[in-house]
């Protein structure tokens, strides 16, 4: 069990050691966080108890409670007072009325903040680990020291029935021979503890206790080992744990991530998170442990053969319907209190980006146990090439306690830092709205304006980011998910940065590209959209009334199928993808046969080749289906052959409809009535100063019709900055 006080700023730590000590540096200082109620299975309420150490009545009005420093939390009505050795307790349930919080405490980990009316921090309290049915809470009231009670007494004085609180301090004078990683061989593993003290260890992924086996002798390390490890001090409490993963000849090339964490946090009927269990939901009705949205703390190592890094966080089970899936997915927020972001390592290796706030461990959604990456290889396909968020992929290797427990895809979570940070900006309140939020009075839609037949569409919806809105059509329709657009739609906008937009979030695509139960590289994907007026529809079937409109969703598309999903490209990075799995696949099904099939694989390379063969089918057949459907749709006219080839003098980049062209070429089919928007843009420092073929223009913009070839050279100069 880990209770620490660890204060974030040097001001904020000299008020809470005065609150902690009983000492008085304001009136504010007698009223204090005197006991905490955590169930871990929301079949009980949560609640926190105040109480005044002081010798007046005082006002509770104003006073914030909050599981968050970074959120503003929780405002204490004015009706509210509390006299001298009385006490408050109000509950967390997230139901915001009279006594009732805005929020609920996290359950097993988290903290407890009061603050004052003017924003400091009053008092604090930390929990790890906290015992089912037990409270923790000061003894005597209002007193320094902290216990665990193993009966609470809401609204009483705290009982002698207690223990002290345990984990005080870290493990850091401990010296353990070897760190997390991979070893080829078996080995000897020795501690040694600060003089005078000794070391609780376990191997099962819980946190030691005094019962925990007593380390005497060195340790034969020779198959994979989890091992958590904690001093016994001189006044015989523990330290923070420390936590080793080992594994032992793992021959592998993708990188392995240990989870960690005590069993009752994952198998316990109560409160395990992957459990069956028997909870009940706030109507009363049954639900799985696996269904709810708990979260339980976790240590995560991280390694390959080259890197080895940890952290400390929390999880939670993730997705929709594959919770359902033996192999479940897992969402996992880094806990690190002296970053933002908790995570400052490189997760993907096509990225330069290194600030994370969290991860996902996805099982393969509606792909699980066929071809494992369906929807990360649509992702991947539009990385860096088109104006909406998505998922970064890399495949991986879980253990859970030191368990083989499978091949995963290590995935980027959409959570409001990781959104800020992928776009460089600072941290500030984001709002993220999915399905039916998309209709609401405050969504990308609220102000939406009559769409004129002709001229300029875009102020028709000023609050939409349009190069995104476009992209996210054509990605979607192009793909053919026959879970959108009733579901699976997600926007996020910044709200504090000047003139934000609402911006699209690529959002499970397993029903895509010949997805389970899709549809063919034939099927029409207008239909389904062009039922659906109004917010339903995402306004399409009102914006295409309008010719500049169907103009520019035409052509960008066709830019698209001609570039982001060329099936030479396409075909290239799913072979990519399938080499690193291939080798893992054959472990993964015999982990994971379905239960009523025990006596055979459900999976095996055949039926994965059948798979990956859809997938194949729809990258190459999908293009000339796409051109016909725009046609029917649009009278965008019969593709024809075209070429394009701009070289550069100097240093700057070639744009089509607004889409990068790398090698400054584009070759493909276009339709007769479609005409191709080319851009010459200059980097940083440099100016368009002409074409090779037109010296005297200094128009940046080219018309790429279809039918023709075009090759010609961007001139880009230096900006001469003497005066």
């Amino acid at each position: 069990m880990n209770f620490s006080f660890r204060p974030l700023y040097v001001l904020i730590y000299a008020l809470a050691m005065l609150s902690l000590l009983g000492l008085p540096c304001s009136a504010a200082s007698k009223i204090m966080i005197n006991e905490v109620f955590v169930d871990g299975s929301s079949n009980y309420p949560d609640w926190i108890e105040l109480f005044n150490a002081g010798d007046t009545s005082s006002s509770l009005g104003g006073y914030r409670l909050s599981d968050d420093l970074d959120d503003t939390g929780w405002a204490i009505p004015e009706t509210f007072s509390i006299a001298p050795g009385q006490y408050k307790v109000f509950i967390c349930d997230k139901r915001n009325a009279y006594d009732h919080t805005n929020f609920r405490l996290k359950s097993i980990a988290g903290q407890v903040y009061l603050l004052t009316p003017s924003g400091e921090l009053a008092d604090q309290i930390e929990y790890d680990s906290l015992p089912r049915f037990s409270s923790i809470g000061r003894y005597p009231d209002g007193k320094p020291q902290w216990f665990v009670h193993s009966t609470p007494t809401m609204e009483s004085k705290n009982t002698q029935s207690r223990t002290p609180v345990a984990h005080t301090g870290t493990a850091d004078s401990l010296h353990i021979s070897h760190t997390s990683g991979l070893y080829d061989k078996p080995f000897m593993l020795t501690m040694q503890p600060p003089p005078g003290t000794k070391v609780r260890y376990t191997l099962d992924g819980s946190i030691p206790t005094m019962e925990s086996r007593l380390y005497a002798n060195a340790l034969k390390i020779d198959s994979t080992t989890i091992i958590r490890i904690a001093v016994i001090t001189s006044d015989h409490t523990l330290s923070t744990p420390e936590t080793r993963s080992y594994f032992i000849g793992e021959s592998t090339e993708l990188p392995l991530i240990s989870l960690v964490t005590d069993p009752k946090n994952l198998w316990d009927p109560e409160i395990g998170i992957y459990a069956e269990g028997d909870s009940v939901t706030e109507a009363g009705t049954q639900s799985h442990n696996w269904q709810r949205k708990w979260r339980r703390p976790v240590h995560i190592d991280f390694m390959t053969k080259t890197e080895q890094w940890s952290i400390d966080g929390n999880c939670r089970i993730f997705g929709g319907a594959s919770r359902g899936r033996p192999q479940k997915s897992f969402a996992v927020y880094a806990d690190d209190k002296n970053t933002p972001y908790g995570i400052e390592h490189r997760l993907f290796p096509d990225t330069d980006r290194e600030r994370y706030a969290g991860f996902i461990l996805r099982n393969g959604g509606d792909a699980w146990l066929r071809t494992q990456f369906r929807d990360a290889f649509q992702q991947a396909l539009i990385q860096d090439r088109a104006e909406v968020e998505s998922m970064r992929y890399r495949p991986v290797l879980v253990f859970i306690n030191g368990t083989y427990w499978g091949v995963y895809g290590l995935r980027e979570a959409m959570i409001k830092k990781n959104l800020l940070a992928g776009r460089d900006l600072p941290l500030q309140p984001v709002k993220i709205l999915n399905n039916r939020g998309i209709s609401s009075k405050k969504g990308p839609f609220s102000d939406f304006k009559s769409v004129p037949v002709q001229g300029e569409y875009r102020p028709s919806l000023p609050s939409l980011d349009i190069d995104s809105y476009l992209d996210y059509l054509a990605i979607e329709l192009y793909s053919g998910n026959i879970d959108w657009p009733d579901g699976n739609i997600k926007v996020w906008r910044p709200l504090t940065t000047p003139k934000s937009t609402w911006r699209w979030i690529l959002y499970d695509l397993d029903r895509g590209f010949n997805g389970k139960r899709g549809k063919s590289a034939q099927e029409d994907p207008f239909v389904e959209l062009l039922r659906r007026p109004g917010p339903r529809g995402l306004h399409f079937s009102d914006l295409i009334k309008n010719d500049l409109f169907v103009r520019d969703f035409c052509s960008r598309l066709t830019v698209h199928i001609l570039t982001t999903f060329r099936p030479e490209r396409a075909l290239s990075i799913l072979n990519r993808m399938v080499r690193m799995l291939r080798p893992e696949m054959e472990r993964h099904w015999e982990r994971w046969h379905w239960s009523w099939q025990l006596d055979r694989l459900f999976m095996n390379m055949d039926r994965w080749e059948e798979y990956l063969a859809t997938l194949r089918q729809f990258c190459e057949q999908r293009p000339s289906a796409m051109m016909r459907i725009m046609d029917k749709h649009f009278k965008t006219g019969t593709p024809l052959p075209t070429s394009l080839t701009i070289m550069k003098q100097g240093k700057g980049r070639i744009m089509a409809e607004g889409l990068v062209l790398p090698d400054g070429k584009l070759t493909g089919l276009i339709p007769e009535n479609i005409k191709i928007r080319i851009e010459a843009q200059p980097a940083p420092g440099y100016i368009f100063a002409g074409w090779e073929n037109a010296p005297r223009s200094t128009d940046p913009y080219k018309i790429l019709e279809a039918g023709t070839s075009v090759t010609d050279r961007a001139l880009f100069s230096p900006i001469d900055n003497e005066e």
